[in-house]
């Protein structure tokens, strides 16, 4: 009896090593990870609500740790308030679409809204440690802009100073004091002396968040094409457009529609109004006017391409001074030629007072 109950203990064991020695040389199921949400084609906000602001260049962490704490500061400086827009300038050899993924995560995980997202490779940052820097925009709980703003599309010169120049000319066409610029961003062929650059536009316009990159990773000359966004005082004019100044005004109890980037496959004609048309449908879908473009701005891989849609832009009635065209070192797809954001006028908002405060 006792020599049976042994072999029986005996097998049992026998058998639940054969199992768990099974076991251990099956494959690991793959683990099936959910896609990251994917963020708005476009997003209204309240111009007289905007405040725009830019992350600080992050010294240490690879590209994923980077994109998070810039994050984490840009949700921390909004309080509350809600993310409208977010701009990525990646540098390096990491893959951008970790933005969206990484912003994604974060937002979602904090119960916070997913705001329109524009990625794009650049060649430089100001500090060689840096793989990303992120401008945001921002719809406060207050007015900060009852007046409106006015958005000037990027002045391209062949030096910084003369970039700048140009915006100082076009603020004075609009009647609109330096210091009331409250956003300036300038990509540079060339960023040799980032702090010099800073400062030289950080003197100009004292009160601006200020953001400068390399469009591309082999320098070029000095070419520089800055944008900028200033609020409107009480002595500016009217006026909506100063063409020859690329200034357009959006009333301060007007939407303004961000679109975010919308990527184009090819050099031809066709490719361009494929682009074209989604930029349209996603900006409509916001209540924007398309032939009120503020700023449309092309970040190109090839200059069939722009040059594509240049001509195509015409036949969508894209107002030539909000149009500019900007070489850059990437895109988030390896098949796209080019990658088109926008800002448009929207709706007139009847009752500003209803907003929370």
């Amino acid at each position: 009896m006792t020599a049976l109950w042994v072999a029986a203990v005996l097998m049992s064991a026998s058998g639940g090593a054969a199992a768990q020695s099974h076991r251990k040389d099956e494959e690991p199921k793959p683990q099936i990870l959910p896609l990251p949400k994917e963020p708005p084609v476009a997003l209204a906000a309240d111009v007289e609500s905007l405040s725009f602001r830019v992350s600080p260049l992050l010294r240490s962490g690879k590209l994923a740790a980077q994109i998070r704490d810039c994050l984490n500061e840009i949700i921390r400086d909004a309080h509350g308030a809600s993310i409208v827009k977010l701009r990525a300038f990646v540098s390096g050899a990491g893959d951008t679409r970790r933005v969206q993924a990484v912003m994604s995560d974060l937002f979602t995980g904090r119960k916070l809204n997913l705001p329109v997202l524009t990625i794009v490779q650049v060649g430089a940052l100001g500090d060689d440690a840096s793989e990303v820097v992120i401008e945001s925009v921002v719809s406060e709980r207050r007015s900060l802009n009852p007046r409106g703003l006015a958005f000037l599309a990027s002045q391209r010169a062949d030096s910084l100073a003369g970039s700048v120049n140009k915006l100082e000319q076009s603020l004075a066409a609009a009647k609109v004091p330096p210091s009331e610029v409250a956003s300036v961003t300038c990509l540079l062929d060339s960023l040799s002396d980032y702090r010099g650059s800073l400062a030289q536009v950080a003197s100009a316009f004292r009160k601006a968040s200020v953001n400068i990159v390399q469009s591309q990773r082999q320098a070029g000359d000095s070419m520089a094409a800055c944008e900028a966004v200033a609020r409107l005082t009480d002595g500016s004019p009217s006026v909506r457009v100063f063409p020859e100044a690329r200034v357009t005004v959006l009333a301060g109890r007007q939407k303004a529609v961000f679109t975010g980037l919308q990527l184009g496959f090819g050099p031809y004609l066709d490719d361009a109004t494929a682009a074209l048309n989604r930029l349209r449908k996603n900006a409509e879908g916001a209540s924007a006017d398309f032939r009120e473009a503020a700023i449309v701005n092309v970040y190109s891989l090839s200059p069939e391409a722009s040059s594509a849609l240049r001509k195509t832009a015409l036949k969508f009635s894209v107002p030539a001074e909000a149009l500019s065209f900007q070489p850059v070192e990437g895109l988030p797809s390896l098949d796209a030629a080019l990658g088109v954001e926008a800002i448009f006028g929207g709706p007139v908002v009847m009752d500003s007072a209803a907003r929370l405060p």
